[in-house]
């Protein structure tokens, strides 16, 4: 996985994106949870799992909670 420190590619108010193997983040999502939530998008990109949108956003939210706590 590539870390891209570049605002322009992230959109509609996001601190940060996960788009084909590449992590981009604004200055302000530059965070441990952010970068561990982009991670787990990732191992789900690359384990090439099946799920809904809205089941890895919750399994991401949790994976960064969880790893910090």
């Amino acid at each position: 996985m590539r870390i891209i420190l570049n605002g322009k590619k992230v959109s509609n108010g996001d601190i940060a994106v996960y788009f084909k193997n590449k992590a981009y983040f604004t200055k302000r999502g530059l965070t441990k949870r952010t970068i561990l939530h982009e991670l787990y998008h990732h191992l789900v990109y690359v384990n090439d799992f099946d799920m809904t949108k809205t089941r890895e956003e919750r399994a991401a939210n949790n994976y960064a909670k969880d790893f910090l706590s």
